[in-house]
């Protein structure tokens, strides 16, 4: 046999166990325990998405791996995203993203940038409102806009884990509505949204903004009473009588968006993975059932096209908190 044929020969040999190594790696999947870090306490907006997500998976059979929901609550969710990332390039844990791993980032909380972690999948918004206790003297989002023009600074507001997060930016845009300092106004941060909301039920804080589903029920039994969406048009279904903040005279349009993240220095074959768990997570029916009765808008899409959705939301939330004041 010819040189050139053993080359060939040698080539092909090479060609065919490249061949058989690419579905091996490309089939990686838990071999032990995934965790599910969560920044808030249990209750919040955080903790319910992973707790749902984490009954499919038990129910379905999509993840067969065991599947633990870790709170790591405190310090505006940065304690949870700094033990994220002890695990780097490692596959078993995750995490809940949202506009605050950019907003700790832009004002100083965290050394941690977004692009320090994995984008692996972007699953929806999540309607944030503002609600206020049955017996509040605010029977309305104008109500409560006529009183901070005569005190910006009196009413006080729960805006759950952390500032610069979502509901936190459209309480402080309510106030820079009116003239007020973002940086003066009463905000009272909790351990999650969950609390907030107790704190507001008990009459000891004046307004909570939350995400929606942590509202509802308590509006729909008459205890709480919701005075204002903060999104661009009116919302459809149990949200449909609650007027936009826009409609109400505050331009107060805040996303707020959950997506799932990983550590940083995953490997290709890892996101891979994830990528075809969340693709099929969101297509059952538990999931679609979860989504309206929570009043999710589906805005899914995979890591890559997660990541470029990051570096728009980043400049965005960049331009808000500089002009709130609160960028470093």
């Amino acid at each position: 046999m010819s040189n050139n044929a053993l080359m060939d020969c040698f080539k092909k040999i090479i060609y065919g166990l490249l061949l058989l190594a690419v579905p091996a790696a490309a089939q990686w999947k838990p071999e032990k325990p995934v965790e599910f870090v969560i920044g808030t306490g249990t209750g919040g907006a955080f903790d319910s998405t992973a707790r749902v997500i984490q009954r499919i998976w038990r129910d379905s059979g999509i993840v067969t791996a065991n599947t633990v929901v870790l709170n790591k609550p405190g310090a505006g969710q940065t304690l949870a995203l700094n033990y994220l990332n002890q695990f780097a390039g490692d596959g078993h844990y995750l995490s809940v993203g949202s506009g605050i791993m950019l907003s700790n980032h832009l004002t100083g909380k965290t050394k941690y940038a977004y692009s320090d972690f994995t984008p692996l999948a972007l699953l929806f918004n999540d309607a944030t409102v503002f609600a206020v206790n049955a017996n509040s003297p605010f029977r309305s989002g104008r109500d409560l806009i006529e009183r901070l023009r005569q005190d910006p600074y009196g009413p006080s507001f729960a805006v759950g884990s952390t500032l610069g997060s979502a509901t936190h930016i459209a309480a402080a845009l309510a106030i820079k509505a009116v003239g007020g300092d973002v940086r003066k106004m009463k905000a009272v941060v909790l351990n999650s949204s969950g609390d907030s909301v107790t704190q507001v039920l008990g009459g000891h804080i004046d307004v909570v903004t939350s995400a929606a589903t942590l509202v509802l029920p308590h509006a729909q039994a008459g205890k709480l009473r919701m005075i204002g969406v903060a999104a661009a048009q009116r919302m459809s279904g149990a949200l449909a009588d609650v007027p936009t903040w826009k409609e109400q005279g505050v331009d107060a349009n805040v996303p707020n968006w959950r997506a799932i993240i990983g550590p940083r220095g995953m490997s290709p074959e890892q996101i891979a993975y994830w990528e075809q768990v969340f693709a099929r997570t969101v297509k059952t029916r538990a999931w679609q059932a979860e989504m309206e009765r929570s009043l999710w808008q589906d805005i899914y899409a995979g890591s890559r096209e997660t990541r470029k959705f990051l570096d728009g939301e980043n400049a965005a939330m960049k331009l808000i908190l500089s002009e709130l004041g609160l960028a470093k």
